[in-house]
């Protein structure tokens, strides 16, 4: 039985440039006809399902009316459901840290757009898969630590949280939409309001961290030296 991999793009070559790739991988590619569109997640998911063991997803999926969700919500969905998925992006600097963020817990692997070759989608569905199977690596465990808030902004009409994580480095800041923070929390955001949150400190660049389970932290005492 081959192996096939659905390709979800909303653009029509790239979506062939990725399928070129994966059949150079070595699974059957499996491209959506050029007229759906895709009002809920869920619509998609089922037809993934119906036709595929795999998924590489593009990000941004808007453009012409495909969807109006973003490809790491359909690849947070499928990871529910343990259907290993890859995430693409062309615009890395743009999305990673809000659009990608809210679902990069359940995104194992983010593919740059020009990175996205037959070796890499190879090795990102063989990640996925191990990960799925509960064989997590260092990268992606997440541990209990503080996390700094420095900044409170809005972007694309929502707000968003620029935060320290000195356990993963203390010297950048790493940005995320505040709607991860339960809202009993996100009332009380401020500079310098410190939080307790799961975080994967053991990742190697910014666009890999996640975040959940925040909690407040409570306040340094003056006294004891490390206000």
């Amino acid at each position: 039985m081959s192996m096939t991999i659905a390709i979800i793009d909303d653009d029509k070559d790239l979506a062939e440039l990725t399928a070129w790739e994966v059949e150079a991988a070595g699974y059957e590619p499996y491209l959506l006809e050029d007229n759906r569109r895709f009002h809920q997640v869920t619509d998609l998911v089922s037809l993934i399902r119906e036709n595929s063991q795999y998924a590489v997803c593009d990000h941004r999926l808007m453009k012409s009316g495909f969807a109006n969700f973003y490809g790491a919500e359909l690849v947070a969905n499928l990871y529910d459901l343990k259907i290993p998925s890859l995430l693409i992006t062309q615009f890395t600097e743009m999305d990673t840290s809000f659009s990608i963020r809210k679902w990069r817990h359940k995104i194992p692997v983010l593919l740059s757009r020009d990175k996205a070759d037959a070796s890499s989608i190879a090795k990102g569905i063989e990640d996925c898969t191990l990960e799925l199977s509960g064989k997590i690596p260092p990268t992606r465990k997440p541990r209990r630590t503080i996390v700094r808030i420095t900044n409170i902004d809005e972007e694309s009409g929502e707000v968003v949280v620029d935060a320290f994580v000195p356990a993963w480095n203390p010297h950048i800041a790493v940005r995320f939409p505040a709607s991860l923070i339960p809202e009993d929390i996100r009332v009380t955001l401020a500079p310098d309001i410190r939080l307790f949150a799961h975080v994967n400190t053991g990742a190697e660049k910014s666009d890999d961290l996640y975040f959940e389970k925040f909690e407040l932290a409570p306040k340094l005492n003056e006294d004891d030296g490390l206000a």
